[in-house]
């Protein structure tokens, strides 16, 4: 069956090319022992071998490819959040600076006993101290849909011991014009 004439050989021959004289001769002089051994290292050699350059990048590659998958999947989702958040914004009826710093008032009152609302002209300043995250992630939304206000600029830090935020945030207030 292992005759250089089968057509299995032949074609492994094609594939691994032809192994030179001199290793045949020196696996000969070799125990049989001695030669299962080097038969099987060369086996476990070649296996390495078309692992590292066939599969293994390929195998990384998917791996790449389903954390891309679930970042975009993440990003699609925070995208969809904010479209239905500007479609329920765009739906209120507008409101003038009155209605806005009354609006804003509330929602400082309702987050944050410590915070307050300074309005100037158009403009509207909120000073924040010892807000939680929570409440935190609750402001801005509720800024942009109850007082319609534009965020211009926010300053905010974390205090480390009280793990409560402060600082400010400048406001624009909406501006109903009237034809």
């Amino acid at each position: 069956m292992n005759t250089p004439n089968n057509p299995k050989n032949s074609r492994l021959l094609k594939v691994i090319g032809p192994v030179p004289i001199s290793i045949k001769n020196w696996i000969k002089t070799l125990s049989l022992r001695e030669q299962i051994l080097v038969k099987t290292l060369s086996f476990i050699l070649a296996f390495y071998v078309v692992w590292s350059i066939a599969v293994l990048p390929a195998l990384s590659s998917i791996n790449k490819s389903a954390l891309k998958f679930q970042i975009i999947q993440r990003q699609w989702s925070e995208l969809q959040t904010l479209q239905n958040e500007i479609k329920t914004i765009k739906s209120l009826s507008p409101i003038n600076q009155t209605e806005a710093g009354s609006a804003l008032q509330e929602i400082t009152a309702q987050l944050c006993t410590q915070c307050k609302v300074v309005i100037q002209d158009s403009t509207a300043r909120m000073q924040i101290r010892g807000m939680s995250p929570e409440n935190l992630t609750q402001l801005f939304p509720q800024i942009r849909s109850r007082s319609q206000s534009q965020i211009l600029e926010a300053s905010l830090k974390l205090d480390n011991q009280s793990k409560l935020w402060e600082g400010s945030i400048t406001l624009a207030l909406p501006s109903l014009n009237v034809n």
